[in-house]
C-alpha cells in the first residue's frame, strides 16, 4: 500500500507453479508448523467457537426464479476463512465452486481460489489460483500422518483410489519415507 493505493499479487496457476507451489518438502514443513500453531491455539476460523470449517451456500431443489441454480449432488460454493498466527500472521479465505459437469467443459470438478489479507488493515495481499495449493496441503497432511505414525523404513505402500488426492499424497509419502520401493494402487477400474 502506498499513498492509499492498494496493490496485491494476482497469481494464476502458472505463476503458482513458478513460485514453488509444488515443493512437497516445503509444504510438509509448513503443515507441520501449522499443526503446532493449531495445537497452541494460535489460529481462528469462522463461527462463534472459531473452529467452523467454512460456510456453504445451499441452493433450493426447485425455484420459480429464472436462472436460480438448483441443488444437485456435488454442486456447491463454499468460503473457508481463517487466521494463522506464528511467523505467518496472516488472514486468508479459500473459496471454491464445485460442479461435476465441469469435466464436460475440460475444467476441474472444483475450482479453488485463495485470498490473503493483511491482519491489521484488511488490505489484500494476494489472490491466487488454489487447486494445486489445496491438493498439496491435503497431500502434505497425509504425509505427516505417515511420517509420525508409520513404521521406520516401510518398503510397501498401498493406496486405495488413484485420484488426484492420492497422487499428491503419494508425493508426500515418498518425501517422508524414501525407503518405499513398491507401490500398490487399487481403484474401481480394471487392474493395470
Amino acid at each position: 500500500m502506498d499513498n492509499g493505493r492498494i496493490d496485491f499479487l494476482y497469481l494464476n496457476e502458472d505463476d503458482m507453479i513458478k513460485a514453488g507451489v509444488r515443493d512437497m518438502k516445503g509444504c510438509i514443513e509448513t503443515m507441520d508448523e501449522t499443526f503446532r500453531l493449531l495445537h497452541k491455539g494460535d489460529y481462528r476460523m469462522g463461527g462463534d467457537d472459531a473452529n467452523e470449517h467454512g460456510i456453504r451456500v445451499s441452493f433450493p431443489k426447485e425455484s420459480e426464479i429464472e436462472g436460480m441454480p438448483l441443488s444437485a449432488p456435488d454442486y456447491r460454493f463454499m468460503a473457508m476463512p481463517a487466521y494463522l498466527g506464528g511467523k505467518y500472521h496472516m488472514f486468508g479465505i479459500k473459496s471454491y465452486g464445485s460442479n461435476p459437469n465441469n469435466r464436460n467443459l475440460d475444467l476441474p470438478r472444483s475450482i479453488l481460489m485463495m485470498s490473503l489479507m493483511d491482519v491489521v488493515t484488511g488490505a489484500p495481499i494476494a489472490y491466487m489460483s488454489a487447486n494445486i495449493l489445496s491438493s498439496m496441503r491435503t497431500g502434505a497432511v497425509a504425509g505427516l500422518g505417515v511420517k509420525y505414525l508409520s513404521k521406520k523404513d516401510p518398503k510397501i505402500l498401498s493406496i486405495i483410489g488413484p485420484g488426484t488426492m492420492s497422487i499428491y499424497s503419494l508425493d508426500a509419502f515418498l518425501e517422508v519415507k524414501p525407503s518405499i520401493s513398491t507401490i500398490k494402487i487399487k481403484g474401481r477400474g480394471k487392474e493395470k
